[in-house]
């Protein structure tokens, strides 16, 4: 197995509204670049409808990967660590985003609506639990347009939010569901590297069953005899 720890990493609160349509479709936020610690919810729904009014807010988390040394791995799990203060009963969602636009570090306000809620990179379609807990970590395991969107492209960037972000709706009862990273812990992806090495067969004997020619291991050998 291999690993990548994200590049930039951030979480954006959205601009309260009115409602949950418009909290959902609000075109900003106040974003938090490069947080530390386990104190922050990065990733919520809240719903409060008063009298005078309701406020409906969302925040989202966004992760961004260097993947331009990542071609033809398998089996990608994003791992991000557990932290209490997780409503446990919840999922979470990956979906696409092409948050911190070209080469910036930094998330900007108008990347909180810098996501693609119709391609999913979770492969569990309801979404994954996150552990109420200070210790181990939330795995999501990806999908396989995750996978392509990794091996072939520099850039790999990633939005987490909560299933009622993702379903488009909102609770019977006003609350809030909260789900927490612990940043103290980078973010990462956990795969299956390609293999390496000459992969063709030496006189009838398949690759996987070939350490070493000529006293030289095949994870260092790119032909033989031009081929």
């Amino acid at each position: 197995m291999a690993t990548q720890n994200a590049a930039q990493i951030g979480f954006i609160i959205g601009f309260a509204q009115s409602s949950q349509a418009t909290a959902r479709d609000t075109t900003g936020g106040t974003p938090t670049n490069s947080p530390s610690g386990n104190g922050a919810i990065n990733i919520q729904y809240f719903q409060s409808s008063g009298r005078g009014g309701g406020t409906f807010r969302y925040t989202r988390t966004f992760l961004r990967f260097d993947t331009s040394d990542i071609s033809g791995a398998s089996s990608f799990t994003l791992k991000t660590a557990c932290s209490v203060g997780t409503t446990a009963t919840e999922t979470v969602f990956a979906v696409k985003s092409d948050a911190f636009t070209g080469e910036d570090t930094t998330l900007a306000s108008a990347d909180f609506n810098n996501l693609d809620f119709s391609t999913l990179y979770s492969s569990n379609a309801t979404g994954n639990t996150f552990a109420n807990s200070n210790s181990g970590t939330n795995d999501i395991a990806l999908s396989s347009t995750a996978a392509n969107d990794i091996n072939n492209n520099s850039v790999f960037t990633v939005a987490l939010v909560t299933r009622l972000d993702y379903n488009d709706s909102d609770l019977e009862a006003d609350g809030a569901v909260n789900h927490k990273i612990n940043f103290n812990t980078i973010p990462f992806l956990d795969f299956t590297p390609a293999a390496s090495g000459y992969g063709n067969q030496v006189n009838t004997v398949a690759p996987s069953n070939i350490a070493i020619i000529n006293n030289v291991a095949t994870a260092n050998i790119e032909k033989i005899n031009t081929i």
